[in-house]
């Protein structure tokens, strides 16, 4: 590690260079594409097509057809007409509750309701540093912004950075030991369930401790809940109704998938190899939490950074653009332990770069060979095994 250190004195901030490149790349593309899609033909900021879809259909009055899995064809069928792509798919697979947010710009045209999004999911990303790092976050922002998972996030039009501020003010809230409002905060990522798994598994360890934060996050549900019965009822017991059918969706690209369940399916071609391997992902995940826990319990900085990582290490469903919550973790560590921070430089700088290179790499295996290694999996893995290793010496 000190000769990478070595190595990567002065040049580390070619990544925001090459980063600013993939920024404006992007945008030309999206500038000189036909209608809503861009040069490749691909829709624009494709999955928030599905959030603005399911918004236009509640607005309608239509939010039945949210839910009908597999086929979907209503739902298809007024999702080719809102993007103009035909044969086109999206689908909405969160609680209904969720759509709600996106009423308000649900008559914009697409690109429209897009652009607003986008701003707002950037603001998230913005508020989110400040709450974890204090008021000084240019150069963190700009390592966030260059970091190939944000980018996704607002490219692929996704909502991982409202998830983002989310988890900032959960950080917040338990510094200054605030657990009960920790919780409630907690509460505004129950549209991804999934991704309270390691706040989840670190508050029940801790719970003679930490029994506000489950508290609150009781509290948040039992509100969500409320609400959903009482402004979408129907599309709320649709979706109760139809979750074994919307969590065994599986119709994306799993070269986007960075994790133990990407890496098995992509690995052996095979998705049940891959749920298996993500189910014992799950298992290591929680059972390294544990051990976390056991030597790092009382500080809750470090225990923040280590539920991040077995939330996006133990998910099903850790898409690329997740990987951006792992910034909090840097960013904690970083400040948390500066002792260290000749060590952070040369791991942050692996995780940075191989996230930046996996996902292309691993569709051209695809492309090429009908099967692929996702090198970020084993190569995360050893950045947080060695981070955590650095934290006990």
């Amino acid at each position: 590690m000190n000769r990478l250190a070595q190595l990567l004195e002065g040049r580390v901030r070619l990544g925001l260079v090459a980063g600013a490149l993939m920024w404006v790349i992007w945008a030309i593309g999206s500038i000189l594409g036909p209608g809503n899609l861009d040069l490749n033909k691909q829709v624009i900021g494709t999955d928030h097509s599905a959030f603005h879809t399911a918004a236009v259909l509640i607005a309608e009055g239509r939010g039945d057809v949210l839910f009908r899995y597999p086929e979907l064809a209503e739902f298809q069928a007024r999702q080719e007409g809102i993007v103009g792509k035909p044969g086109f798919l999206d689908p909405y697979r969160n609680p209904p509750f969720y759509a709600l947010l996106y009423l308000p710009t649900a008559k914009l045209p697409y690109l429209g309701s897009y652009g607003i999004w986008a701003v707002i999911g950037l603001i998230g990303l913005v508020a989110g540093l400040a709450l974890v790092h204090g008021r000084d976050i240019r150069l963190p922002l700009a390592w966030a912004l260059s970091f190939y998972p944000a980018f996704a996030a607002v490219s692929f039009g996704q909502n991982t950075l409202l998830s983002f501020a989310a988890f900032g003010l959960v950080y917040r809230c338990l510094v200054n030991c605030h657990r009960f409002l920790a919780g409630l905060s907690a509460g505004l990522l129950l549209y991804k369930p999934q991704l309270l798994l390691g706040l989840g598994v670190w508050w029940l360890l801790a719970a003679r401790r930490q029994w506000p934060c489950l508290l609150g996050l009781f509290v948040a549900g039992l509100f969500f809940a409320g609400l959903s019965a009482a402004v979408v009822p129907d599309e709320s017991r649709d979706w109760v109704r139809n979750l074994p059918e919307i969590g065994r969706y599986d119709a994306f690209d799993f070269f986007n998938l960075h994790n133990p369940r990407g890496f098995g399916a992509l690995l052996f071609g095979n998705k049940l190899v891959g749920n298996w391997l993500g189910l014992a992902g799950l298992v290591l995940a929680v059972l390294w939490l544990g051990r976390f826990w056991r030597r790092h319990g009382q500080d809750d900085r470090l225990m923040f950074a280590a539920a991040v990582f077995a939330t996006l290490w133990g998910s099903p469903h850790t898409m690329t653009y997740e990987w951006t919550l792992a910034v909090l973790s840097a960013v904690i560590l970083w400040d948390s332990r500066p002792e260290l921070r000749k060590l952070w430089v040369p791991l942050f700088a692996i995780a940075w770069t191989v996230l930046f290179i996996s996902t292309p790499l691993t569709k051209g295996q695809l492309d090429v060979v009908g099967m692929a290694v996702q090198v970020s999996v084993p190569v995360l893995a050893f950045v947080v095994l060695r981070a955590e290793q650095a934290l006990r010496q």
